[in-house]
This record gives structure tokens, C-alpha cells and sequence, in this order.
């Protein structure tokens, strides 16, 4: 005996209204996290800069990202990041040390010689160690309260009979030159330099690990038509100093 059984049961209408809403309202979301982005950077009379996203972009995500996107772990803008040229080339070398203090082995990351994929987090990982911050000047002098040190700043300072090498010097907060802007790490690149060194110490069985970071600015348009002096583009090298294995 034949029996008719049917290919399909048809959703109640008040089903598909609120299934068609909630597949919106993520669809939504998501489109206004990708609006909310700042895009550039684009060419400004005072040099590149990233612009602002729009204000009813802005003013939606406020209310998507904390409520919704985050608990659902989705808070990539898919704004990714490619050749950009004005972006600053860096790399830097890792000296290894024994117990003596000789140097046993020397790494370069990104390393040339590692798959694509290690490349790229090794490239991100340089980039980190590129975020310097400018150290603002003090309004006044600094007194340090009785029995008290005066607060110090580590701040990026020419070595003696170089040119274009930095190494990272401790200095009390008042005696940070005035005259010259001055520029220091940032919490994030300390926070890299630290684990990392943690990490290769771990590896290698290193007592410290030295990092020496080699950055290089991009070449403007400008300077196909204006004077730049022979040493704008050459490479800055900077030194942290040698790190313990336990990261100090």
C-alpha cells in the first residue's frame, strides 16, 4: 500500500518572522562592527593618519559590541592589515648569553628560514616592540618625599659616539631632556620583551637574552621632491639590554 509522506513540514509563520529578524539583527551588527572601523591611514597636511569611522556608525557599535558581539567573541572588524607602506620596517635579533656573559647564539625574528605562518606572528611580534611612546616633559622639579627616591623613566637615549644606536637609559623623571623630544617603550613592548626573553631563555637555557631592535622609517612621496639629509632612511638600531631569564 502506497503511503503519502510528506517531504516537508512548513514552518509555522511567526517561526520564519522571528528567525528572518534574528538572522538581521546579527547580520547588523556585524555590518556596523565593519563601519565602525578606522580606515586609512590617508595622506593629511600634517603627515598620514587614520580616519574616524562615521557617527551613527560609532554611536551603533557603542550598543553591539559590549552587549552582543563580545559575548559571541566576534569583535573582528575584518579590517586586516596588509603592505602597508607607511608602517614602519622592523625586525630585531635576539643575543643569547651564558652564565659567563658570552654570546652562544644569535636569532633574528621575523626569521627568514620559518614557514609563512611562524613568519607572520614573528612580523607581529616585531611590530609590537616598535611602540614607543613620547615621554612628556615635566612642568617643574621633582621632590622626592623624605626617605623617598624621586621617580625614574627609562627613555631612549643616543649611545656615546653613535649616531643612529639608542639604548634604554633609567633617568630620574626631572632630568629628562627639555630641549629634543624624547620617546620611551611602551607597557605593551616591555610586557613582549620580557616574555619573550622568557620564553628563548626557557628554550636555549639562556642566564640573559639581549634584544636589539632594528626599525627603519618608510620613504615619503616628499622625498622625490624635497631635500632630505642622507641619514633620514637609515636604520635605527636600539638596544634594550640584557634581560635575566626570570624577565628582569
Amino acid at each position: 500500500m502506497d503511503r503519502d509522506t510528506p517531504s516537508s513540514v512548513p514552518l509555522p509563520g511567526w517561526l520564519t518572522v522571528v528567525g528572518s529578524l534574528a538572522i538581521g539583527f546579527h547580520l547588523t551588527a556585524l555590518l556596523v562592527l565593519i563601519l565602525a572601523a578606522p580606515s586609512g591611514p590617508w595622506p593629511t597636511p600634517m603627515g598620514a593618519d587614520m580616519a574616524l569611522a562615521p557617527w551613527f556608525a560609532s554611536k551603533l557599535n557603542d550598543f553591539f559590541l559590549p552587549y552582543y558581539l563580545k559575548p559571541l567573541k566576534f569583535t573582528h572588524n575584518y579590517h586586516f592589515v596588509t603592505n602597508r607602506t607607511s608602517t614602519t620596517g622592523v625586525y630585531f635579533t635576539a643575543r643569547l648569553r651564558d652564565g659567563n656573559g658570552e654570546v652562544f647564539l644569535t636569532l633574528e625574528v621575523p626569521d627568514a628560514n620559518a614557514n609563512r605562518w611562524v613568519r607572520h606572528r614573528q612580523s607581529l611580534l616585531a611590530r609590537g616592540l616598535g611602540d614607543d611612546q613620547p615621554v612628556p616633559p615635566m612642568m617643574g622639579e621633582s621632590v622626592a618625599a623624605p626617605n623617598q627616591q624621586v621617580n625614574k623613566v627609562k627613555i631612549w637615549d643616543l649611545m656615546e659616539g653613535k649616531q643612529r644606536e639608542l639604548i634604554l637609559r633609567e633617568v630620574p623623571e626631572h632630568l629628562v631632556p627639555r630641549d629634543r623630544p624624547v620617546m620611551k617603550t611602551s607597557d605593551w613592548t616591555e610586557l613582549l620583551v620580557r616574555s619573550y626573553v622568557r620564553y628563548l631563555a626557557r628554550k636555549y637555557q639562556a642566564e640573559s637574552v639581549e634584544v636589539v631592535r632594528h626599525s627603519q622609517e618608510p620613504i615619503p612621496p616628499a622625498a622625490l621632491i624635497g631635500d632630505f639629509p642622507a641619514m633620514a632612511f637609515d636604520e635605527l638600531i636600539s638596544h634594550f639590554g640584557p634581560v635575566s631569564a626570570s624577565g628582569k
